[in-house]
């Protein structure tokens, strides 16, 4: 070749621009064990000797392009309709290989016989549909390639002969002959008229720099935009379809690098959408059907985040609740030497904002499972919950599948992976740079020569594919070994079938120079099913325009569960499955109905179906019926009401990035208000509220008025403040509430004096003015604030939280406890705490404190939340709070607390607690022998703390940070560690030596579920993980209380946090949650599109207001957002306000059982809420105490 060097450097710079988003894994040894679920078959055994060999030249490459190595796929269905599954793979620079199935596993190649000619063609993605309503199935290959290749795609039609199979090329003249780079094709009936029209996914090699950020397109104009056609009819004198391309008129015009293609009916409406997975930058895009020819893309409105690099993808329902979920895959590694030199892992914070100031979704480089949350008035989210599902890193992945391989009647997980070549190595990429930089007038062949020969040195990313099963509960466990899937490759394509109609599940891999991988599933033999392992499987016969019924419904009953399936069957990676339903039934040997309902809505309903066959289902038995929902038919038990009742409020916050000061924070502290206090302002007897503010913006009053509406005012005064927790309450013993506001927020400088908190006093009418006086100079970023008679004296002191001390993280900053010494109208708190309890004056990074009388002797107790610590329990002996953590038995469980809410969980008489804590859909993975792990220390002697956080990667601790972070805080570790590779083996202990590590301040963290902490008596205690559901995310709100009036103590969390750096990636799966409880410690999730509690942002204080009415409202603060409130559908027959010297209540049941409540004044994250006591219709009596112990006796009349 003797191109000019000009553009051969053009094409690098566009290959090295784009590679830090592109698409590439190592391998493992041993071959499939003869005991294992699935078993490979020989080539020469079953007669699929297909490979999809690729041959590098100067042109043909990975250097210059840059989806070389992404493969081919293949497409799984009956071509000869002899009820056997045949095979077509496509090819990249060999021809594409037709296989008929003979039976026994054993398959013929009629390539040649077929007319099927690909030669000199790059073909990617493979569909089968029967295009001309033959009854035979036709073959779509899509064409793609480098800028020398021929991208026309080609439409092979059947001939309708079975035992004489040809097809002829017809994609010009059916209008199919589509000349962009496509990736793969999927046919459907958007329009709902019958016959099936075409979407493609297409990419382009010409746009450079596919990483920049620059203004999204959305005008069809972009080579890279995705095509619609629709099917005009069948053209009589050819007989076949006419084809047009409707993309712009239809609403399909966003650009994008398209990888991935789904169709399913994402909103339950009917009509079919279309979610698009984009590589690079370029968001997916979900376009949801309009239902009169267009489209509206909402993927930003459905989902809170996705995958930086979308490879492929695949929707189905995950967890049987009759809702289709999203499988996303990226190049996340879970070996460590990889993620730290993977260039895609390199974005920064500011890079980050950049691309959400442009419009595009946060992204990041993980798998994904977004589980359907279903439609809550009306609007519809999906909750990103791959991480805690076990699935989020399994490198460089092509093919997710969701299929069930064992037959339990739960689907299984699949994802085919492996790269030629790891070209994302970040030390290669610089080398690549500084080579062209010196090399400019270079002839073009010898350059190649010299990168090639870089390249050459990467790591091959061979690795055994990924299986995982489905455990139920939303826990997928890695089976590859197990299972026999343990032998490497570069699997692009994969696809799930039954080859050989035993009733399970076997599975066809596309391998780039490898044979292709037919893998039998040994799970039934032929001739008999094993007890457990029963199935259906369903063969639909369509109506005449749609002969395989793409786009039917399918839902399934057996032994009280459900499953539910949309027929779709192009899934994955440039592939499509066998167009054969499957169903495991497990031990279930009937099934008690299933419900078929094709894409015109009609439906047909089989009963009592016997297990272990195959069903072919007509079109033609189906009638007109109504198909319900997936409804439980009750009415919610919220209802959000912030409109009609005057509430309209929006936090606002000022942006601050932390890690521009302490780049090593896990997370940002400056966003994490605001908080709600609620009491009675105005001395009207009816209770209000106030919302916190931040810097610029000021605190809001919300007064209720008679008619149980509320008006609002600001906070008058300073607004340089960062709100974070409020207290309304008596300081002054005047009979009316001052307010006390924590300032805090750790954006900042240290030691200024807006960080000092603040009292304001009350005229008594709601006016309040600040008392400097009444408080000291303490400036601490603080966080929240708790007040009870702790001494007895007949007042209310306080304990007010310290939160960070940025430029000191972690080390504790001061925390107060302020004993209430006011005279008259004069106010004065003082800070008692070294001298009443030393341990409460630097106890950790406190989140939420408690008071609570856990041992019932009748003096207030201290619980404190908090990071790298264990939720502590600090016993007041009369007046002085000891620490008594280890003795009660919780001082093992070191977490990132949150919150605390206090509650009879269990009705025995004694407050038992729920705490917030980070959860488990987080990467950081915990244990008592692996914990995360922080050690902090000036190691490079410039006068600045240093805080390394580290975590267990595969038994061996490392830090969390990738290089170019950990540097920008410790510029000295360049010297040692100068490339990424060095750094990417290096260990903490090979960073960070014992004789460095000698004096530094080490903590650690060990257990990051939310949890509910049992009251054993006699001042113990022990703890238990909240359902699976409650770890979706951080939980901050909580309140317990009865919400459904069946007498028992409920918890309502909410949660999120969109505070972490880029490489954790934001906190957002949590859009609330009511847990049932049983009065016996036990909760039920009640998922929002049932209860209709709904807070889907980054929710922090969460409190409950008591209305003149006689109802409540939950009022749900979010940073950045609006206040959401909702109104308990079950109101309390009866309710008692408590004094404000009164604390607790006994309760008593008509049938005997005795429930402890307490009235804290803040408690939560940040919160305060109505000290009202409701009445449940069994409640006989109740006996209430005040602090110094007196008490009142109410019996109760219910009639």
């Amino acid at each position: 070749m003797n191109k000019s060097f000009s553009l051969s450097f053009f094409f690098l710079v566009i290959f090295l621009a784009t590679i830090f988003s592109s698409c590439h894994k190592k391998g493992f040894k041993k071959d499939s064990d003869s005991k294992t679920l699935f078993r490979l078959l020989e080539p020469k055994d079953c007669g699929i000797t297909f490979s999809n060999k690729l041959t590098e030249s100067d042109t043909d490459n990975a250097v210059f392009f840059e989806y070389y190595y992404n493969g081919a796929g293949l497409a799984v269905g009956d071509l000869d309709n002899d009820g056997l599954s045949d095979i077509v793979f496509g090819a990249n620079m060999t021809e594409c290989r037709v296989y008929l199935n003979k039976d026994n596993l054993k398959f013929a190649d009629i390539t040649r016989q077929s007319g099927v000619n690909t030669s000199g063609k790059w073909i990617t993605g493979v569909s089968l549909a029967d295009i001309n309503h033959d009854g035979w199935l036709d073959i779509y290959l899509c064409a793609a390639g480098n800028i020398d290749y021929d991208y026309t795609n080609l439409l092979y039609v059947s001939n309708g002969n079975g035992k004489n199979l040809s097809f002829r090329e017809c994609a010009a003249i059916v209008g199919l002959a589509d000349r962009g780079y496509s990736t793969q094709a999927e046919f459907f009936d958007y329009d709902r008229d019958g016959d099936l029209d075409m979407y493609l996914v297409t990419a382009s090699m010409t746009i450079p720099n596919k990483n920049a950020l620059r203004q999204r397109k959305n005008d069809g104009s972009m080579p890279n935009t995705d095509r619609l056609y629709r099917n005009e009819g069948i053209n009589p004198t050819t007989n076949l379809p006419v084809f047009r391309n409707v993309s712009r008129e239809a609403g399909v015009a966003w650009d994008g690098f398209g990888l991935g293609v789904s169709v399913c009916d994402i909103n339950k409406d009917g009509w079919p959408d279309i979610y698009v997975g984009n590589d690079y930058i370029s968001n997916d895009l979900l376009y949801v059907n309009q239902k009169n020819g267009t489209f509206r893309e909402m993927v930003r409105e459905y989902t809170k985040h996705i995958t930086l690099s979308t490879m492929g993808l695949d929707i189905a329902d995950c967890n049987n609740d009759g809702l289709v979920d999203i499988i996303l895959l990226d190049m996340q590694p879970e070996n460590y030497y990889r993620k730290r030199t993977m260039a895609l892992n390199m974005r920064d914070y500011k890079r980050y904002l950049s691309e959400l100031d442009a419009g595009y979704s946060p992204q990041y480089i993980r798998n994904m499972i977004q589980l359907n949350n279903g439609a809550i008035d009306g609007r519809i989210t999906f909750s990103d919950i791959g991480q805690l599902a076990g699935i989020f890193e399994t490198d460089w992945s092509w093919a997710p599948l969701l299929a069930d391989f064992d037959n339990d009647g739960l689907k299984d997980l699949i994802i085919g992976n492996g790269i030629q070549h790891d070209v994302t190595n970040m030390d290669v990429s610089e080398l690549w740079m500084k080579t062209i930089r010196a090399n400019r007038e270079i002839e073009f062949t010898v350059l190649y020569k010299m990168l090639k020969a870089e390249m050459d040195k990467l790591g091959h990313i061979k690795k055994p594919n990924m299986i995982f099963r489905n455990s139920g509960n939303l826990i997928f466990e890695k089976k590859s070994f197990e299972w026999g899937l343990d032998r490497p490759s570069y699997s692009t394509g994969t696809v799930f079938t039954d080859l050989d109609n035993d009733g399970d599940l076997d599975l066809v891999m596309n391998n780039i120079n490898d044979p292709a991988f037919v893998y039998e599933n040994r799970l039934i033999s032929t001739d008999s099913v094993k007890s457990g392992c029963h199935f259906i499987s369903l063969i639909l016969k369509g109506d005449s325009k749609n002969t395989g019924g793409l786009g039917t419904k399918i839902t399934l009953y057996h032994d009280g569960r459900l499953q539910y399936h949309e027929h779709f069957p192009v899934r994955g990676f440039q592939s499509m499955v066998d167009p054969k339903i499957h169903f495991g039934l497990g031990a279930s040997q009937s099934v008690d109905t299933i419900i078929i309902c094709w894409p015109d809505e009609k439906v047909q309903k089989l009963r009592n179906v016997q297990s272990d066959q195959f069903i072919e289902v007509r079109y033609t038995d189906a009638r007109p019926d109504k198909i319900f929902e997936n409804s439980n038919g009750k009415e919610r038990l919220f209802t959000a009401i912030s409109e009609k009742k005057g509430i309209s409020y929006v936090h606002q916050e000022r942006q601050f990035i932390d890690f521009d000061i302490q780049p090593l924070v896990p997370h940002q502290y400056s966003k994490e208000g605001p908080g709600i206090a609620v009491g009675d302002i105005n001395s009207d007897g009816l209770d209000d509220f106030f919302v916190g503010g931040s810097t610029s913006f000021s605190g809001m009053f919300f007064v209720q008025d008679n008619n149980s509406t509320f008006s609002s005012y600001q906070l008058q005064g300073e607004n340089n403040y960062e709100d974070m927790g409020a207290l309304l309450f008596d300081a002054d013993g005047d009979s009316d509430n001052d307010l006390y506001v924590v300032s805090g927020g750790s954006g900042l400088p240290p030691g200024i004096e807006f960080y000092n908190d603040r009292l304001y006093v009350n005229n008594g009418r709601g006016r309040f003015t600040i008392d400097k006086g009444a408080i000291l100079d303490e400036r601490v970023c603080g966080s929240h604030v708790t007040a009870a008679d702790y001494d007895r004296d007949g007042d209310l002191d306080l304990f007010v939280c310290g939160r960070v001390t940025l430029e000191n993280y972690p080390m504790p900053p001061r925390s107060f406890l302020l004993r209430n010494d006011s005279k008259g109208s004069q106010i004065r708190f003082t800070d008692v705490t070294s001298i009443v309890s030393p341990e409460l004056e630097r106890p950790g990074l406190l989140a939420s404190a408690l008071w609570t009388d856990f041992n019932r002797d009748g003096w207030p107790d201290l619980i404190l939340a908090g990071e790298w610590m264990p939720v502590m329990f600090f016993k007041n002996e009369q007046g002085k709070p000891r620490n008594v953590t280890a003795s009660a038995g919780l001082d093992k469980y070191i977490g990132w607390w949150n919150s605390l809410a206090a509650g009879d969980f269990d009705k025995d008489g004694d407050m038992d607690y729920a705490v917030g804590n980070l959860g488990l859909n987080t990467q950081y993975k915990v244990s008592e022998s692996e914990p995360m792990r922080i050690i902090a220390k000036d190691f490079d002697l410039n006068g600045t703390l240093d805080p390394v956080c580290s975590y267990f990667v595969q038994g061996i601790s490392y830090p969390i940070y990738h290089r170019n972070v950990l540097l920008s805080q410790i510029p000295s570790l360049k010297n040692t560690f100068n490339t990424y590779e060095s750094y990417a083996r290096a260990s903490m202990d090979d960073i960070f030596p014992e004789d460095t590590r000698k004096d530094a301040y080490i903590r650690e963290c060990n257990y990051f579920e939310s949890s509910w902490i049992e009251n054993l008596g006699n001042e113990t205690f022990k703890i238990y993980p909240l359902p699976i559901e409650a770890q979706f995310s951080p939980a901050f709100g909580m309140l317990a209380n009865d919400f459904n009036n069946d007498g028992n103590c409920d918890l309502i969390l909410t949660g999120n946090s969109y505070s972490s750096n880029v490489f954790t990636g934001q906190y957002d799966a949590s859009i609330g949650l009511f847990l049932s409880g049983d009065g016996k410690g036990g909760f039920t999730p009640v998922l929002g599109r049932n209860s209709g509690f709904f807070v889907d942002g980054d929710a922090k204080a969460l409190s409950e207001i008591w209305l003149k009415d006689g109802s409540s409202l939950i009022l749900a603060a979010q940073n950045s957002d609006t206040l959401k409130v909702f109104r308990p559908l079950s109101k309390s027959p009866g309710s008692i306000r408590l004094k404000k010297d009164e604390v607790n209540a006994e309760v008593t049941f008509r049938d005997g059982d005795i429930e402890y409540h307490e009235f804290c004044y803040g408690s939560g994250y940040l919160s305060q809420s109505s000290r009202v006591l409701k009445i449940s219709e069994d409640v006989i009596s109740v006996k209430i105490t005040t602090y110094n112990g007196e008490t009142r006796n109410i019996q109760i009349s219910n009639k």
